[in-house]
């Protein structure tokens, strides 16, 4: 886990997977990585519930080619092309751990070896905030 105070702090973490612990405000955080010329890619995996609905997702969120094969090994292959400094927003993953502990594990993995800074949140609901 890394300790940060400020949006500026998350926008500016280098590659990697970090577990963030407080609520994120994603409009914000999207201006300050957009301020520091980096995209920031949404994956919401809220109502995923196995490998399949994973792979849809993230093809969806990083619109993918259509060649994507929804394996793994497809999935790694297709975030080495993704654009540098891509700030990758994952909400929703304690729901995916809690249905698919397996499946999770090995997304953690191969989003750690992608070289895109991913950020997994818990964004408050629409009726949180």
């Amino acid at each position: 886990m890394v300790a940060w105070r400020t949006l500026d702090d998350l926008a500016a973490l280098p590659a990697g997977v970090v577990p963030v612990t407080r609520p994120v405000d994603l409009v914000g955080l999207e201006a300050r990585c957009d301020a520091r010329g980096r995209p920031m890619v949404l994956l919401d995996t809220g109502r995923v519930t196995d490998k399949d609905g994973f792979m849809d997702a993230v093809s969806d969120a990083l619109k993918l080619p259509g060649w994507f094969g929804r394996n793994w090994d497809a999935l790694a292959e297709c975030l080495g092309d993704a654009p540098t400094g891509t700030v990758l927003v994952w909400d929703g993953w304690r729901d995916m751990a809690l249905t698919d502990p397996r499946a999770t594990e090995v997304a953690i993995e191969v989003l750690a070896e992608s070289g895109l800074t991913v950020l997994m949140v818990d964004a408050p609901d629409d009726e949180d905030v």
